[in-house]
């Protein structure tokens, strides 16, 4: 299996685990799901966000090599808006590692850092960020919708099927 098969699994699971999660949160009330936690980035809501947010610029990044403008929360209002966010965003990524070799994958680019310098960074070492920050953010969310009632089951990579 080559570093782009694999990558291509660890993604398919990043967003099956987002989608379940979705799912989940889709079962709560409106006040549960905006409600501000003292746990992790804030409501469930905002958590979501984040995530998607970050999904977004990783892979603009690694896409132009720039620092893309973060998407408006305004066009997020809902869970229903989310869940279209993840869709699309999903579709790009699939599209995206598709198109990439085990060589790109292993190989660097320079990337804008937030002040517009460009450092050299390799591409699996922010595939791999980009899948542990899903994974922090995903176990985060997973505590608040079980501390509410709606656990969205066992998330562990191992239950995945590819």
């Amino acid at each position: 299996m080559t570093s782009a098969d694999q990558f291509q699994t660890l993604f398919a699971y990043h967003w099956e685990v987002t989608r379940r999660l979705v799912e989940a949160a889709a079962r709560l009330s409106e006040a549960d799901y905006r409600e501000t936690s003292s746990y992790g980035r804030g409501s469930i809501h905002e958590v979501l966000l984040h995530l998607l947010r970050t999904d977004f610029a990783w892979r603009v990044g690694l896409e132009t090599g720039e620092r893309p403008t973060p998407l408006a929360s305004e066009a997020f209002p809902d869970l229903a808006s989310l869940r279209a966010g993840f869709e699309t965003e999903a579709a790009r990524w699939r599209e995206m590692l598709g198109r990439m070799s085990p060589a790109e994958i292993e190989g660097s680019l320079e990337l804008a850092d937030g002040r517009g310098v460009r450092l050299p960074r390799l591409r699996w070492r922010i595939l791999m960020h980009v899948l542990l920050h899903g994974m922090q953010h995903h176990s985060d969310i997973a505590r608040l919708l079980t501390d509410k009632g709606q656990s969205p089951g066992d998330i562990d990579f191992l239950f995945f099927q590819a």
